[in-house]
């Protein structure tokens, strides 16, 4: 008899601690990071006409050369905890928040430290996505991860739009819910099957398949 569990991160019932659906969003989010991170690097100036925190940059003191919220996020914190730093406002700078979770999953796995860098951190990150998903602390891991991409995604104006793919049924429900991110890396997924998401070469197969069905029906 299989056992259910209550998913960690949305409570649905899952055959594990956090559920496909989740777990996809969450490798998803971690996969993202690196090119967002460069996204975020060529977003430091400031937008003409104000600041980068929404205010007028009208001031008596000289505006900061740069767009707050960036300079905050890559600031001087992002190679290294952040140790008192009075300068220091808003959200966790990006490589901060990655560098956390890197050495709690040190601690807790016995692994050598990795490089401060964007690339090795969300590659150990996702090496090791798998028992971080049974773990009760996922629940954090998740809010923290996927909130940095929503944010940077909003400084840089880089969030994807969801696209339904017109005309495509699941290969699993059978039902019209098959849509896709852009921009993004292209994958198809259905929004009623957490497990169903097809790259390219399996999405144009699933069209030519149900392409083929329909002529087979019409004749």
């Amino acid at each position: 008899m299989t056992a259910y569990f209550e998913c960690y991160v949305c409570s649905d019932q899952s055959e594990t601690r956090t559920c496909d659906r989740c777990r996809n969003r969450l490798r998803g989010a971690i996969a993202a990071l690196p090119e967002l991170y460069v996204h975020l690097t060529m977003s430091r100036q400031r937008a003409k006409g104000g600041g980068g925190d929404g205010r007028s940059s009208k001031r008596l003191h000289a505006p900061v050369p740069g767009d707050e919220r960036v300079l905050n996020l890559l600031g001087s914190a992002s190679r290294q905890p952040i140790t008192g730093a009075k300068d220091q406002v808003g959200d966790t700078p990006f490589l901060a928040v990655l560098e956390t979770w890197c050495e709690a999953l040190a601690d807790e796995r016995g692994l050598t430290r990795v490089r401060k860098h964007v690339t090795p951190m969300t590659a150990r990150l996702t090496a090791h996505l798998g028992w971080i998903c049974e773990q009760p602390w996922v629940v954090d891991f998740d809010e923290e991860i996927r909130g940095l991409v929503r944010t940077v995604q909003g400084i840089t104006m880089t969030r994807p739009r969801k696209i339904l793919l017109k005309g495509v049924r699941c290969p699993s429900c059978d039902e019209l819910a098959m849509f896709r991110y852009y921009p993004g890396d292209w994958a198809a997924e259905c929004g009623r099957c957490p497990a169903v998401k097809l790259d390219k070469r399996d999405y144009d197969a699933l069209v030519t398949s149900q392409a083929i069905g329909l002529q087979g029906v019409k004749s």
